[in-house]
């Protein structure tokens, strides 16, 4: 395959169409692995230094901000989901750890 015809595949316009056209869009990727580490990290097993456990609960329950970008709300309602909700769910789960360790095991 030549450069002209390499260029052409690969051009920003053509990646502008693909992204458009694909299921899959990174920013909501990345979006959701900010949640899921969140989430990890507040509630996972694994040995995390204080401070990151105590940062990770006040960015899930703290005050909803959903005009500030990457805030829980906002990254919560990115993702079609509902921040009041979500944080009620995630409050049920402080009182049965058992069952949060069971769906950590499907963000990993």
């Amino acid at each position: 395959m030549s450069n002209s015809n390499a260029a052409n595949k690969f051009s920003p316009e053509r990646e502008d169409e693909f992204e458009a056209n694909s299921p899959v869009k990174p920013e909501r990727n990345l979006l959701a692995a900010v949640l899921a580490r969140a989430i990890c990290d507040a509630f996972g097993t694994a040995h995390c230094e204080r401070h990151i456990v105590r940062s990770a609960r006040q960015w899930l329950f703290g005050k909803l901000t959903p005009k500030k970008p990457f805030s829980f709300a906002w990254v919560a309602l990115h993702l079609d989901l509902d921040p009041i909700s979500l944080q009620d769910s995630l409050r049920g789960y402080e009182n049965n750890p058992e069952e949060i360790q069971e769906r950590l095991t499907l963000l990993r």
